[in-house]
C-alpha cells in the first residue's frame, strides 16, 4: 500500500497523518471517515460492505487510522469472574473474599455497543470487594495476540498509523463502567477515604499497564479512552482526579517516544485549557455541536499544543453534499491556521450516509482552501 489516494498528493497518508499529528505543514488536509466499521457496514450496499479497509477508504479519500487489538491482559491471584448471556444481555459476577460483585451489560441492537445496565459498584461493602481485583494485580502478554498486533501494524504500512487503547483512567471508569455518573458522586462524598484509596490503586494498575503497552506495542498514538465530558462530571472533578492522572500516563507514554491521545468526545469546551497542559498529543474525536460543545477554532485558540481529530459531529452527514461543505468551510475559516486539525465524522459514521457522500467531500477536500 503506497498510502497515496490522489495523483497529485505529496505525502502518504501516514506521513500526512504524523505531520497533523506533529504540527507541520502537510500537503492536503487529512481526512479520516470513521465507516470502517460494523455497524456503517450494515447499512450499505454489499457492493460497499464488501470492500476491505484499505479498499473502502480508497474509494472515498480518506486517510486511516487504524486501531490495533489488544494484547495484554490483568490476572488477579484473588477473584473469579463469572459471565451469562441470554440474548443481547451479558451478566457478570466476580467473586471476591468480601462477597459478590455483578455487572450486567446490554448490547444495544442498533449500535452493536455493550452498556453497562447494572453497575458492580453501588454501597462501601462494594468498595472493598472491588479493592480485590487490583490488589496483587499483574499484567501479562497475550503472545498470540501479539503477534496478531503486530502483522496489522505491519500491513498499515504507509496506508496510515496505528492507536493502541491503554483504558480509562479511574474517575471516568467510574463514572462509565463501574458506579455509574450518580453514585459515583455520592460514593466520593459520603465515603471520601475509601473511595480516594480505590482510585489510587486504580492509577497505579492503569499506570503499570500503559507503561508496558508503551514499551511492546509497535502503535504510533497509545489513547486514553476517556469519553470526558461536563455532562457527566465537572470542571472541578476533572482538575482534581483527571488531570494529574493523565499527566502521568502521557509522559509514560512520551518516554517511550508514542504520542499520547486523549479521546474525549463529549462537552469539553470548559476543560480546554487545562487539557491543554496534559503533555498529549491530541484529542479525538473533537466534536461539534449539537451532539459536543466544541468547534476547531475553540480547540486551536484555547488547547494549541493538541491536534484536533473531528470537527464535526454525525448530524452534519445526514445533510447535502453542499451543506457538508459549507459547514466544513465555515469551520476552517475560523480559525486560525488549518494546522493540527484531521477532519473526521468526530463519533462513528452515521448508517444514512452513502459512500458516495463520503467520496465527494473526499474529491473535494484538496482543492479547499
Amino acid at each position: 500500500m503506497t498510502g497515496k489516494v490522489f495523483p497529485t498528493d505529496r505525502m502518504t497518508s501516514r506521513e500526512r497523518l504524523l505531520a497533523a499529528y506533529r504540527g507541520q505543514e502537510v500537503d492536503r488536509l487529512p481526512y479520516w471517515a470513521k465507516v470502517c466499521n460494523a455497524n456503517w457496514r450494515g447499512g450499505q450496499p454489499e457492493r460497499i460492505a464488501l470492500l476491505s479497509d484499505f479498499e473502502l477508504l480508497d474509494f472515498i479519500h480518506a486517510d486511516g487510522l487504524f486501531h490495533l487489538p489488544h494484547f495484554l491482559r490483568a490476572v488477579s491471584p484473588h477473584v473469579t469472574v463469572e459471565q451469562s448471556g441470554d440474548g443481547n444481555v451479558r451478566t457478570v459476577v466476580t467473586h471476591t473474599p468480601d462477597g459478590d460483585l455483578v455487572a450486567i451489560w446490554t448490547t444495544d441492537p442498533v449500535t452493536r455497543s455493550p452498556h453497562p445496565t447494572e453497575f458492580p459498584l453501588k454501597t462501601a461493602e462494594d468498595i472493598r470487594r472491588y479493592r480485590w481485583l487490583l490488589k496483587d494485580a499483574r499484567i501479562e502478554v497475550d503472545e498470540a495476540a501479539r503477534e496478531r498486533m503486530v502483522e496489522k501494524h505491519r500491513r498499515i504500512g504507509d496506508r496510515g498509523i496505528s492507536v493502541h487503547g491503554a483504558g480509562t483512567s479511574p474517575l471516568m471508569d467510574l463514572v462509565e463502567h463501574i458506579a455509574g455518573p450518580v453514585n459515583t458522586t455520592y460514593l466520593l462524598m459520603d465515603h471520601p477515604d475509601e473511595m480516594n484509596e480505590l482510585i489510587g490503586l486504580m492509577h497505579a494498575n492503569l499506570l503499570k499497564r500503559i507503561r508496558r503497552m508503551a514499551e511492546l506495542s509497535p502503535a504510533d498514538v497509545i489513547a486514553s479512552t476517556e469519553n470526558t465530558s461536563t455532562t457527566l462530571i465537572s470542571p472541578e472533578q476533572f482538575e482534581k482526579y483527571c488531570y494529574g492522572h493523565l499527566c502521568d500516563y502521557a509522559q509514560a507514554v512520551r518516554g517511550e517516544g508514542k504520542m499520547h491521545e486523549l479521546h474525549m468526545c463529549g462537552h469539553t469546551r470548559a476543560l480546554l485549557e487545562k487539557i491543554d497542559a496534559i503533555p498529549s498529543s491530541s484529542i479525538e474525536a473533537f466534536t461539534a455541536p449539537p451532539l459536543g460543545n466544541t468547534r476547531l477554532v475553540d480547540g486551536r485558540t484555547k488547547a494549541p499544543s493538541k491536534t484536533l481529530i473531528g470537527g464535526t459531529n454525525a448530524m452534519v452527514w445526514l445533510e447535502p453534499v453542499e451543506k457538508i461543505r459549507a459547514f466544513i468551510e465555515g469551520e476552517l475559516a475560523a480559525c486560525p491556521d488549518r494546522r493540527r486539525i484531521i477532519l473526521t465524522t468526530a463519533g462513528e459514521a452515521p448508517q444514512k450516509c452513502p459512500a458516495e457522500t463520503f467520496r465527494a467531500i473526499g474529491e473535494w477536500l484538496p482543492t479547499a482552501r
